[in-house]
């Protein structure tokens, strides 16, 4: 494995987030850096995380918010230096979390928008509430996923009820199958910016395809094994319940594949998975990372990321085209575009060091809705 060039932190939020992450960490190849938040201290206490990021006593006391999305959002807004002191540094923010209770959706788009701020590419897995929690806990989680939007560069939506087993399966089942398969996605996507194969997924591919596919990513991961694995593998992809619809392998604008094999990975396998995979389309963004792993041998695992819409990016965060001009910590201009001179050459207005002629969406790093 080679040295990450990029620092990549896994964040679980509020009480899902913390239980899914210690299902996973124990689970998780060496090297990957994990970190929770939530205000319910005895949560806390429980996980098996060594980060753990405890906020918002003055307000709860140390107990859950009781499903007040208000509280968990203050809670999160008043740990904001705790907060920018724990993603100093971070590159890719992965974060996991449940939508429909309280602190993980009040707190959500609050971590969203100052990731932002500080310049980070964040990948949202967000886990839907189950029907039977009623239509309050649902209409939460989409009025979460809306605030979400406007910061997260991609928000992979996970509904309970698609990521359960058939039949009458027990409690500890189910939330077992759920953990399985947020780890396969973060895990898999760690290891394809991780390790270095014959094609590796490097930080920049990612952060373009998070950056055009207009806030919403499609998943889906599998692993086979024996003889005919690459079908196997191929099938299980297709019908992925995150999938919903398998045609999205068929009309995805832009799409990710990470593919990891052991020693007896074959090139005919990859370009099998590859074909039956990609989209067809000849404007189509795809990417594919190959990795390789000793712990794989005798099987082929996958992850597939498929942007549901493929946009120019509607305003600059930061990190690409927007620059600071030299020397004078002004806010710089949209690539392209000359000094304004609508004002008949005036001087630019300058407030607390920030330059108001840039529209505030720009300067707060705002993607408006569409």
């Amino acid at each position: 494995m080679s040295e990450l060039q990029k620092k990549i932190l896994v964040f679980g939020l509020g009480g899902a987030g913390c239980n899914t992450l210690a299902r996973i960490a124990p689970r998780a190849p060496e090297g990957m850096e994990f970190a929770v938040m939530d205000c319910d201290f005895q949560t806390l206490e429980a996980c098996n995380i060594e980060n753990r990021l405890a906020v918002g006593k003055a307000l709860t006391d140390g107990l859950s918010t009781g499903g007040d999305i208000e509280v968990g959002r203050r809670c999160a807004e008043n740990s904001a230096s705790q907060l920018e002191t724990l993603l100093s540094g971070v590159d890719l923010l992965m974060v996991v979390t449940g939508l429909g209770g309280g602190f993980g959706t009040g707190s959500a788009p609050v971590v969203a928008r100052m990731a932002r701020h500080l310049g980070l590419t964040t990948l949202f897995f967000t886990v839907l509430p189950f029907p039977f929690e009623g239509l309050v806990a649902q209409g939460k989680a989409h009025s979460a996923v809306r605030k979400l939007r406007t910061y997260a560069d991609a928000i992979v939506q996970m509904p309970n009820a698609l990521i359960q087993p058939e039949g009458d399966v027990l409690l500890e089942d189910s939330l077992e199958r759920s953990s399985r398969t947020l780890a396969a996605g973060v895990i898999g996507l760690w290891r394809m910016l991780a390790y270095t194969g014959v094609c590796n997924l490097d930080f920049s591919s990612l952060h373009t395809m998070l950056s055009y596919c207009d806030a919403f990513c499609r998943f889906a991961c599998a692993t086979a094994t024996g003889e005919g694995r690459a079908d196997a593998l191929i099938d299980s992809l297709r019908t992925h319940p995150l999938v919903a619809d398998s045609e999205i392998f068929e009309k995805a604008p832009g799409m990710i594949i990470g593919i990891t094999g052991g020693s007896d990975l074959k090139l005919s396998e990859v370009q099998q998975i590859a074909e039956a995979l990609a989209p067809k389309g000849e404007e189509c963004w795809v990417k594919i990372g190959l990795a390789t792993d000793p712990a794989f041998a005798g099987r082929i695992s996958a992850i597939v990321l498929a942007a549901e819409a493929w946009k120019e990016p509607l305003v600059d965060d930061g990190r690409g085209g927007l620059k600071p001009l030299a020397g004078d910590g002004k806010q710089g201009e949209l690539p392209g575009l000359k000094r304004s001179r609508t004002f008949g050459g005036a001087e630019r207005t300058i407030w607390n060091g920030e330059d108001l002629d840039v529209p505030t969406y720009i300067r707060r790093k705002i993607k408006l809705p569409r």
